[in-house]
């Protein structure tokens, strides 16, 4: 009696164990977002297909961009306001050139109406600002990137972010995490970028919590390397133009 007994007991774990591995299993399965606590929510597509790349930033002065190195990426023939200018010798927001593992680049240039302030070499943005960026890949590919602060804020609104190549366009998406600390301020902050509804790559520019001030990238492999090299560009763009969001965030 007591061994039926004991057998008993036995299979019935073994069942309460198999339908706990299979509930498990399917909320694995079933999900389309994936992210843990100090990271912003991801789709689970995008987190599959890419890896999270801690973006390293050097020393910001007027003259050069900082430099941006996050995975095989690279910034490279960084000018700042003070000695970027285009083609036709107009002065610029900034230039530089974004490296990838197999050593081709997207150039980008940014414009804008600016206004220096006086006794210094500090400058105030008066206006939206345009990115124009192309590639070593495909040359006749421009894509423009407009992006514009609200008003009276340090805030960038997705809504006055736009990018295009004239043939096909890239949207953006706020994506915010759980906060890491018991206060909301806490939480995470990042955005995703989407081409035809499929996610092209994220940034997460505030990490919350003691350390706020890493920033992440992911690319997604699964699209062409032109469109990994345009993403990566334009996330690095528009860390220069909110000035590292060391102060700034988007809003919806």
């Amino acid at each position: 009696m007591t061994y039926f007994r004991d057998s008993n007991v036995f299979i019935m774990k073994v069942k309460l164990l198999t339908i706990f591995l299979s509930l498990s299993l399917t909320v694995l399965f079933n999900t389309d977002i994936s992210a843990q606590k100090d990271q912003i929510p991801i789709e689970s597509s995008l987190d599959q297909q890419s890896e999270r790349l801690l973006i390293k930033i050097g020393m910001i002065t007027a003259s050069k961009p900082a430099k941006l190195k996050f995975g095989a990426f690279s910034s490279d023939n960084r000018k700042g306001v003070s000695t970027a200018k285009d083609e036709n010798n107009k002065p610029l927001l900034f230039s530089f050139d974004l490296l990838n593992a197999s050593g081709e680049k997207a150039s980008i240039e940014a414009a804008t109406n600016i206004e220096k302030k006086e006794g210094s070499t500090e400058v105030e943005i008066k206006g939206d600002v345009s990115v124009y960026i192309t590639t070593s890949i495909d040359q006749d590919d421009l894509w423009v990137l407009l992006m514009a602060k609200t008003p009276e804020t340090k805030e960038f609104s997705l809504k006055n972010i736009f990018l295009t190549n004239g043939t096909d366009e890239i949207t953006f998406k706020n994506s915010i995490g759980e906060p890491t600390g018991k206060s909301e301020v806490t939480a995470p902050k990042g955005i995703i970028a989407y081409i035809n509804g499929n996610p092209l790559g994220a940034m997460q520019y505030y990490s919350g919590g003691s350390f706020s001030y890493k920033k992440f990238i992911w690319i997604s492999k699964s699209m062409d390397e032109q469109l990994q090299l345009v993403t990566a560009a334009v996330f690095s763009s528009m860390l220069e133009v909110g000035d590292y969001f060391i102060d700034t965030e988007f809003v919806d």
